[in-house]
């Protein structure tokens, strides 16, 4: 089997690294554009075209809306409740659900969570590592700016000189095999004051939500066995579940056991956790 380029790769998933651009230009903002296209990613490997859809009707209407339905679902996977009944029809997805022959709403995601998650996060960590890469997008537009105006001086000449292609472009694509570093995986966590949770408590949370996803918990190391922890760290198996969590946001909100967790992006400290 032959080996992919870097730029095999770009080439291919070009319609997805546009609709990215295009959701960011309209005003998303890049972690929610990339969530978006990553779920239309993986939409369209269990039957669901919308990226076939949109190749076809090339319009910003279009696109916003399916991008707006695509919103409403990864909100829905990220609820501890199902959707209600009068919100769990296909009419709060439309646009998507007319795209298959079975019927599909939210309540659909909301029992597969763990499924749509792992496929995008592996998505994220896959191709998505190349297709949201700005670096390499800029490189490739410059080689082919260069290439077509290789090609634009050589006719009528016998013999066309292009531009080398950047060794970044030529290496072989290798999905990845090792995590990223533990810092860029973890979340830092903080809860209500005298309304603390344990390790267990906070992995059994997100394991029923998305799977096997937590690679561990730290706490607080309090100074008496009667002092309580007010803060920790969550270490996550993969970085883009981070991006799906927060989707965008600062800070967001738990409540796990009826007591509150609030979780950020983790920043390395002097004394880090």
């Amino acid at each position: 089997m032959a080996v992919l380029s870097v730029r095999d790769v770009l080439a291919f998933h070009k319609l997805d690294r546009g609709m990215y651009d295009k959701l960011v230009a309209l005003g998303t903002t890049p972690e929610v554009s990339r969530n978006v296209v990553a779920l239309f990613m993986w939409l369209e490997l269990i039957g669901v075209d919308v990226i076939v859809y949109i190749r076809s009707n090339p319009d910003h209407y279009i696109l916003l809306r399916l991008a707006a339905e695509a919103e409403s679902i990864l909100d829905c996977i990220r609820h501890d409740t199902p959707p209600s009944d009068g919100a769990d029809s296909s009419l709060a997805i439309p646009l998507t659900a007319s795209l298959v022959n079975e019927p599909l709403n939210l309540r659909f995601f909301y029992c597969h969570r763990d499924v749509a998650v792992r496929g995008i996060t592996q998505i994220l960590d896959g191709v998505g590592t190349l297709i949201f890469d700005d670096y390499l997008h800029a490189l490739l537009a410059e080689y082919e700016a260069e290439a077509q105006a290789a090609e634009a001086d050589a006719r009528g000449r016998a013999k066309a000189v292009f531009p080398m292609l950047p060794r970044e472009l030529a290496r072989p694509y290798l999905p990845r095999v090792s995590p990223t570093p533990e810092d860029s995986r973890s979340m830092f966590i903080t809860f209500s004051k005298g309304f603390p949770l344990n390790r267990e408590d906070i992995v059994e949370y997100f394991t029923e939500k998305w799977g096997d996803c937590v690679e561990r918990v730290m706490m607080e190391k309090t100074t008496t066995s009667a002092a309580m922890p007010t803060y920790g760290r969550i270490v996550f198996t993969s970085e883009s579940f981070i991006g799906l969590v927060l989707n965008g946001k600062q800070l967001v909100k738990f409540t796990i056991k009826g007591r509150q967790l609030w979780a950020r992006k983790y920043e390395q400290r002097k004394n880090p956790i």
